[in-house]
């Protein structure tokens, strides 16, 4: 269920153009990954209330808190990530029915680079077939 919604986000990020999205379940290493910026997609809270089930179909109400960690490369300034943000992820955040619930800016010193965290709130509904057992 976090793997589609990780997903959902990710094809959102990409639509409006923002390069070299990953899921928190990627294991790339930070040298490896593509792109002088990049976003990692993580699910940071999830809440589901109780299944609305059909014949065939079983749909699950949900609200999640998505955090977007954009990292700049070493050389990047601040008004740089601030424009990345503004030109591939606001937009395609807010138009995605998502709700922004916090935003930070600091120097990670682990990997020397900048690390912006933008936490979305989502909510929507996820459907499953029901299996015939």
């Amino acid at each position: 269920m976090l793997e589609t919604i990780i997903n959902s986000v990710k094809s959102e990020l990409e639509k409006a153009g923002a390069t070299s999205v990953y899921s928190a379940f990627d294991c790339v290493p930070l040298e490896k990954r593509a792109g002088n910026i990049f976003t990692v997609v993580d699910i940071c809270a999830f809440e589901s209330s109780a299944p609305i089930y059909s014949l065939n179909t079983v749909y699950v109400p949900y609200t999640a808190v998505a955090a977007l960690r954009i990292t700049a490369p070493e050389s990047c300034s601040m008004t740089d990530i601030y424009s990345y943000y503004d030109r591939y992820i606001g937009a395609s955040v807010t138009g995605a029915s998502g709700r922004i619930s916090g935003m930070t800016v600091k120097f990670d010193s682990n990997i020397r680079r900048l690390v912006m965290t933008v936490k979305v709130s989502l909510s929507g509904i996820i459907k499953a077939e029901r299996s015939a057992v």
